[in-house]
């Protein structure tokens, strides 16, 4: 009685949607089924941009802005929607990625602009992303998963610009971060390289870039499989449904568009790389020479080669096998202090000893003092039906800190066995204070653009380069030589110091 009023409701919805969703496709110029309008597609891409500028830290140097933004509105212009609000914009982060967002924002990390190597690679790219917002991508994976989940009161309103609820921001969201179908990416290749050849850009320059790629994904397998872990790879992220590179490359020598003998603008774009900076920035730290500094604590120690590290935002982490290290700083309160906490006690304050179900049994505590810094150390055995393992529990006191509270530097390791626990430790023991030199002088690493002239090869560079391992693979792949290629004499290439 009640069933088939509530039946005829979703079916009268249903048809609303399907006229609703009636829309021709910019580029296909075919109908497509969408339940979004360019204007709340506008919508969505304003209020995601804003979100974007207050989660991320936009790069600091106009001159690489006006550039990336100029070129991005020159092919914007002649792409399939010309008339949208385009803004291009470079996050400052060393991640090596690119992404869009509807309606007409491309953003690209600083990580991927050093690996470019003339004006053609990068416009093929930015192209590319141009493709996922002039064919709608992400409005039509949207709609598809409006459809599909039932999310029709995704909008607010009709209205045409109607805000964003949380469901479609958090649509939004996974479809940019988890990338687009295998049919969307060959489609945004081929219009990237549609509009390379608009703009008199040599259209073969897409493939070359995804070669790249490619080769950046071969490394880091390689690099993964010494290090033993899982290797981080895929432009648009490790969960991207990217087609295979290799797949995505022959796909586009098949258009076999004509190639322009316009010059590619290389030496030009590449002098304006130089000095740019490479991996972190110096205010959340970097490592030179197998030294992690940060200048903002003024602090450094050497990282052990036989260790995996990653510098995350909140947290210095190192692997080695399965075991890992986790070090992290803690504001100390100056009374405290004053009323003579010392790291013995602050480590027996913070340190849980109970578990449920295990025992956890003290090995040893002692204090440590190194390079003018005090500290203790605690070893835990831990033991349940199930398990054995050991923790060490690590703290340094850094005093000697200006313009800012002084600072516990705690380090948490976790051990199968005791095997690399002497490797760990060995680590804190460089933990050091950087002198006012080397603070007023943390540049963090940078691009250099020189000449390659006689005598030059890439195993000598690599003898002087910061990169430690596979400084000769990362110096081959920044310059698109990878993996046994080399330039000539008079070409112009880039390092890293």
């Amino acid at each position: 009685m009640y069933i088939f009023p509530k039946v005829f409701k979703v079916l009268i919805l249903s048809c609303c949607f399907v006229i609703y969703g009636c829309a021709t496709n910019p580029v296909s110029g075919m109908p497509d089924f969408v339940t979004i309008t360019e204007l709340q597609e506008i919508s969505i891409g304003a209020s995601y941009h804003e979100s974007i500028l207050k989660e991320s830290k936009i790069l600091d140097n106009k001159e690489l802005n006006d550039y990336f933004d100029n070129l991005g509105q020159k092919l914007a212009k002649k792409s399939h929607r010309p008339n949208l609000k385009w803004t291009f914009t470079i996050i400052d982060d060393p991640t090596f990625n690119a992404f869009a967002t509807p309606g007409g924002y491309v953003y690209m990390y600083r990580g991927m602009l050093n690996y470019f190597n003339s004006e053609d690679e990068l416009a093929g790219v930015i192209g590319h992303e141009i493709g996922h917002i002039t064919a709608r991508h992400a409005v039509r994976g949207m709609s598809t998963a409006q459809l599909t989940n039932l999310l029709l009161g995704i909008l607010q309103s009709n209205v045409p610009g109607g805000q964003l609820t949380g469901n479609a921001f958090n649509l939004v969201n996974v479809i940019i971060n988890r990338g687009y179908s295998r049919k969307f990416e060959l489609e945004a290749d081929q219009l990237g390289e549609e509009y390379l050849e608009n703009n008199d850009y040599n259209p073969n320059a897409m493939a070359a870039f995804l070669k790249t790629l490619m080769n950046s994904d071969e490394l880091e397998k390689k690099i993964a499989e010494t290090e033993n872990r899982e290797p981080n790879i895929g432009y648009h992220g490790i969960f991207s449904t990217h087609p295979d590179n290799e797949k995505r490359i022959k796909a586009l020598e098949q258009n076999k568009l004509k190639t322009s003998s316009k010059d590619d603008n290389k030496e030009k774009f590449l002098k304006l790389l130089d000095g740019s900076l490479y991996g972190t920035s110096p205010e959340e730290g970097y490592v030179k020479d197998s030294v992690f500094y940060h200048p903002i604590f003024a602090i450094k120690f050497t990282i052990n080669e036989d260790w995996q590290f990653k510098n995350d935002p909140d947290k210095l982490v190192f692997l080695r096998d399965k075991d890992r290290m986790i070090l992290r700083a803690d504001e100390l309160l100056q009374d405290d202090l004053d009323n003579g906490l010392n790291p013995e006690q602050y480590l027996k304050n913070g340190i849980d000893k109970t578990s449920f179900l295990s025992t956890n049994k003290e090995i040893s505590s002692q204090p440590i003092s190194y390079n003018g810094l005090n500290g203790h150390t605690m070893l835990y055995h831990s033991k349940s039906l199930m398990d054995s393992s050991y923790k060490r529990f690590t703290v340094i006191f850094d005093l000697k800190t200006k313009n800012m509270k002084p600072k516990a530097w705690i380090a948490v390791t976790t051990l199968k066995n005791l095997d690399n626990d002497e490797t760990s430790l060995s680590m804190l023991k460089t933990f050091s204070k950087m002198t006012d030199s080397e603070v007023e002088n943390s540049r963090g690493l940078r691009i250099k653009v020189i000449r390659f002239r006689e005598g030059m090869s890439y195993e000598k560079l690599a003898k002087s380069s910061p990169l430690g391992n596979y400084s000769i693979d990362k110096l081959r792949l920044l310059n698109g030589h990878y993996p046994n290629s080399n330039p000539k004499v008079g070409d112009l290439i880039k390092i890293v110091e």
